[in-house]
């Protein structure tokens, strides 16, 4: 007598073969089975085992089948468990890519390039310079700064500033203290590059005697020349697509040789990271940031603190390191190896790091020997006021 399939039959007779162990029904033969059964075939029900097939009584009236509309339905539903089954029997391990190298740089570009360019009329472009400073048993970080805003319509005026007395004070809270020890003198000799005599610094908080100066420039040359000699204009031009960069970059470095620096593209190339501190837009500086990621020398070192206390990437591009001169006679000097961080939200320049190659003249390899850092208020802005407050007028 034929009965309603229920679930659980159902189930049991989609499992592969090779889950049951002394089943008598494979997956491809339920398939088989289900699908002769929603063409309108007679049933060929394998039974479990352990089960016969039931046999009519002869003269007896043949039973409606009940369950002839339900089967289309409990067919497509076998046929999903047995795909299912099938698939996850049979899928692929996912092959993982390697990271490239340089990724964080590469995934730097990827989060910037599509940022909307920002607008001002004026690009302010501060600077603060420091230079450690041993002396007296202590360390001390000599800070200056400088202003430049440069207009985007050359026909403006051009604002310069310059603090012309710098500033030192304790690098570090335990420098501080022993400044203190030491009865806190409020100035400290600077370094003698030569025999003559040597100034000293006052121990401030901030530079002071800030001068300045406003008028049109009629070059309309954007102050750092590094790379090339830039309007606003030019600048606004650099390419967004690496390739076409490339090219432009052949032409910078036509320019850099005409100035005596006879050195191949190669090594001109990392050169070009200075571009990320300008007034260039997010695509641009993604494209430059890309170039650079590129090139077999550049090297992420990690995410490090910069001088001035804002977290960023710190990078190796691969340019000659220098050294930091003591005197002259006798002459005394300490190699040093450098690091651009770059902020991680915009890929702009944060600070551009020197520090010591080794153990020498007070100083520990590794220790932060100078900087040069962009300061926050960096970036498009309006015009600036005139005149600037708590600067006098210079030549």
């Amino acid at each position: 007598m034929s009965r309603k399939p229920d679930a659980m039959d159902l189930l049991a007779m989609a499992r592969p073969a090779s889950l049951d162990r002394g089943s008598r029904i494979s997956a491809d033969d339920m398939l088989s089975m289900a699908t002769a059964e929603a063409q309108g075939e007679p049933s060929r029900r394998l039974l479990r085992q352990g089960r016969s097939r039931s046999t009519p009584v002869p003269g007896s009236r043949a039973r409606p089948r009940l369950w002839a509309l339900w089967a289309p339905l409990a067919t497509a539903a076998i046929v999903a468990l047995v795909f299912a089954l099938v698939t996850n029997l049979a899928s692929a391990p996912a092959v993982l890519k390697p990271p490239r190298t340089n990724q964080e740089l590469f995934d730097l570009a990827d989060r910037i390039e599509k940022f909307p360019a920002e607008s001002g009329a004026y690009w302010r472009d501060v600077r603060i310079d420091g230079n450690h400073l041993s002396s007296g048993g202590y360390t001390l970080v000599v800070v200056d700064r400088s202003e430049t805003w440069v207009p985007r319509d050359p026909a403006n005026l051009v604002l310069r500033q310059l603090w012309r007395q710098g500033a030192a004070r304790p690098a570090t809270t335990e420098d501080e203290r022993d400044w203190r020890a030491a009865g806190a003198p409020d100035r400290v000799k600077g370094h003698c590059e030569n025999s003559g005599p040597c100034g000293s610094i006052p121990v401030a908080n901030e530079p002071k005697d800030c001068r300045y100066t406003l008028k049109v420039d009629p070059t309309g040359t954007y102050p750092d020349t590094t790379v090339s000699e830039f309007t606003m204009v030019d600048l606004a031009a650099i390419p967004t697509d690496p390739a076409e960069l490339m090219k432009q970059l052949h032409a910078y470095h036509e320019i850099w040789n005409g100035r005596g620096f006879t050195q191949p593209f190669e090594k001109f190339l990392p050169t070009i990271a200075n571009l990320l501190g300008m007034p260039l837009s997010p695509a641009q500086r993604a494209a430059i940031i890309r170039v650079l990621a590129d090139l077999p020398a550049t090297k992420v070192v990690g995410t490090v603190t910069d001088p001035l206390g804002r977290r960023g990437i710190s990078v190796d591009f691969g340019g000659a390191g220098g050294s930091l001169v003591y005197s002259n006679k006798p002459r005394k000097e300490l190699p040093v190896y450098y690091r651009q961080i770059l902020d991680p939200g915009t890929g702009e320049t944060l600070s551009r790091v020197s520090y010591a190659a080794r153990t020498a003249l007070g100083a520990t390899k590794g220790e932060v020997m100078s900087y040069q850092a962009r300061g926050p208020e960096s970036g498009w802005t309006g015009p600036p006021a005139s005149p600037p407050k708590g600067c006098k007028k210079g030549e």
